[in-house]
């Protein structure tokens, strides 16, 4: 349930965008760039719009742009809801709500508010949802957004009118987002708000508001020129002189909308056109018209697979012949209309099934039987009471074998549950120990090559000097053969100290993380075609030590692979340590790889880092096009 308005695709506009993007020196245009990218392909493209909104999160996060950084998150966490992936939308959205609070921004923290509604609504939380569009208005109505304003209200509403059915409470609100939508001269939003006081007053039976309040509706949509959208107000007013009995004027109404609705070759409005026509004339008793339309209903209706549209058609032809006398076509129907919803809703036989069969039941016999009307009354008296016993065994079995089902499946969720909490632990265990290890072998490889073979090299330099100092009348080719091997073992020496020390930096084990990658970082700039930009956010404080290991070697290999493979002359890292996870953001402005074909590398160095990462329970993401560097983001949860 997304509120940002752009439902088709504007070529012109997204080539303006990506200029915007691409020669803005602003941060906050390229984020407002990104963000209407994905606003322009959410509806036609929604793998291109995830990709522009995740580089909007990535690229908002890493400036001082606060409110676009929050807009990022909240777009995020919106379509997050569109998805339904409403726990994941409630952290993006959370996020996004304490930026705007930082930045003091009430129109983005009512926003937040919203979202979390549309998300209660969307689960049935109603009186959840009700509770997060009222603090929605107290934000707005302290900054004087006088239409979003109105848009709380109407929302508001909706919650009393369509999920709380207390359709007085929602009256109140839609007055009160009508006067503000008159005020400001919003004819748009008008339209809704009409229509839905006249549904609010057509619960209530007060008819005549209803009326009034659908005819203003339509006259708006008919000023907008929004010509699709006047079916949907002459069916309303339709069903309203349908209650009142005015069946000339209901079928008139009934009549534009179908019209309409085949101009535009609505074949789902026309099956409802269909019913609604259908069932006036059943009301009418005029039952053979009644059945032609609720045929065509069903006819338009299995064209389109609208199982719902179909069983209702189904329905309304069994009332049709059952009030006809035709007691077979009647339950032929009626099973259809129940086959129907028991594949939308998996539900039993319902008692009418039963009354279906004992009148057709009784039809056979009036034909087979001449009994007096005694026998007749006795015989029905009878069937009746055997029905009413078979409903009951049947319904008491049928209960007893859903009450088995549920049993028998929260058994196994149950054990399902235990399960995977065993083999998280069990695989938790196997992590710690392969990290553990592994790190444990880089420490004695590192310790023997530092006091053994560097021992080793300075003690074949001590004997070779001594060496030197003994031999007398040496020829200048001797002296330069003993200062070159004098000379290798210096290098040799160095080099061992070198790679003990990568093996594992002292830094790291004493001073963590965050000294250690600026300590690697500082080696790195000695290189003079390499600048390297490093930023750190919240590592003040120590992190558990497998974490701080496996997130340095991750480090080390991602900048080890750029120096090898990318020809990249800048590389920017960012760490941020969040409040339940560490985010490692690095970007290279190199060559670039086809991150489709990561997984036919033959190196071991991209696979390392994920599996790495994975150990963690981390994720880590490469976005990457040929020519234009790469981007790697890395997320490790720390709780």
């Amino acid at each position: 349930m997304l509120r940002l308005a752009s439902f088709s695709q504007d070529q012109p506009k997204i080539d303006s965008l990506l200029t915007i993007f691409n020669s803005s020196a602003a941060d906050s245009n390229k984020v407002k760039a990104l963000n209407g990218l994905f606003a322009e392909y959410r509806y036609t493209n929604d793998s291109i719009a995830e990709t522009y909104l995740d580089r909007a999160v990535a690229f908002s996060s890493k400036t001082t742009y606060t409110k676009g950084y929050a807009q990022s998150l909240y777009n995020k966490g919106v379509h997050e809801v569109e998805k339904g992936n409403y726990d994941s939308s409630k952290v993006y959205i959370t996020r996004s709500l304490a930026h705007y609070k930082k930045i003091n921004d009430l129109g983005g923290i009512a926003y937040c508010n919203m979202a979390y509604g549309f998300s209660e609504f969307d689960q049935s939380n109603f009186t959840k949802a009700l509770s997060y569009f009222l603090e929605a208005a107290k934000f707005r109505e302290k900054g004087k957004y006088s239409k979003e304003l109105s848009g709380s209200y109407i929302w508001v509403g909706n919650v009393y009118n369509n999920g709380l059915s207390k359709p007085e409470e929602a009256l109140l609100y839609y007055k009160k987002a009508l006067e503000i939508q008159i005020k400001i001269g919003d004819e748009a939003n008008m339209i809704y708000t009409y229509n839905n006081m006249g549904n609010a007053y057509y619960f209530l039976k007060q008819y005549a508001l209803s009326l009034q309040n659908h005819v203003k509706a339509l006259e708006l949509k008919q000023k907008s020129g929004n010509k699709r959208s006047l079916s949907s107000s002459y069916d309303n007013i339709g069903n309203v002189y349908f209650d009142l009995k005015d069946y000339k004027q209901a079928l008139s109404y009934y009549t534009k909308a179908l019209e309409l609705r085949k101009e535009f070759d609505d074949k789902k409005g026309i099956s409802t056109s269909y019913v609604n026509i259908g069932n006036l004339y059943f009301m009418q008793k005029n039952y053979p018209l009644s059945i032609n339309y609720h045929t065509k209903a069903l006819g338009d209706a299995t064209a389109i697979g609208n199982k719902e549209a179909m069983a209702e058609a189904c329905n309304s032809l069994a009332a049709n012949y059952e009030a006809m006398g035709n007691f077979e076509k009647a339950f032929d129907y009626f099973k259809k209309s129940e086959r129907l919803k028991d594949s939308i809703l998996n539900t039993t036989f319902t008692q009418q099934i039963a009354d279906m069969q004992t009148k057709y039941d009784v039809e056979k016999k009036d034909l087979l039987l001449t009994k007096n009307k005694a026998e007749i009354e006795a015989r029905e008296q009878e069937v009746f009471i055997k029905n009413i016993i078979i409903g009951a065994v049947v319904a008491l079995s049928v209960l007893v074998l859903i009450v088995g089902v549920l049993f028998f499946r929260k058994k196994q969720v149950e054990q399902k549950a235990r399960l995977d909490a065993e083999l998280a632990e069990q695989k938790e265990i196997r992590t710690k120990a392969i990290l553990e290890a592994e790190e444990k072998e880089r420490r004695r490889i590192a310790q023997d090559l530092h006091d053994g073979v560097g021992q080793l090299l300075s003690a074949a330099k001590l004997n070779l000097s001594n060496l030197e100092s003994k031999l007398q009348d040496q020829t200048p080719e001797q002296e330069n053969a003993m200062q070159n091997a004098l000379t290798l073992l210096d290098d040799s020496v160095k080099e061992v100290r070198s790679v003990s020390h990568n093996m594992m930096p002292n830094t790291l084990i004493k001073l963590g993380l965050a000294s250690a990658v600026k300590e690697f970082i500082t080696k790195l700039g000695n290189a003079p075609t390499l600048k390297v930009d490093l930023e750190m956010v919240g590592l003040d404080s120590r992190l558990d030590n497998q974490v701080e290991t496996v997130l340095y070697r991750v480090i080390q290999e991602v900048v080890n692979n750029i120096i090898k493979h990318a020809n990249a002359s800048q590389i920017s890292m960012q760490l941020i340590r969040h409040e339940t996870e560490v985010s490692i953001l690095i970007e290279d402005n190199g060559t670039g790889f086809d991150t489709s074909r990561i997984d036919d590398f033959e190196g071991i160095g991209l696979k390392g880092i994920k599996t790495r990462v994975e150990l963690l329970n981390g994720t880590v993401h490469f976005d990457s096009t040929l020519g234009r560097g790469t981007t790697v983001i890395i997320d490790v949860p720390i709780i």
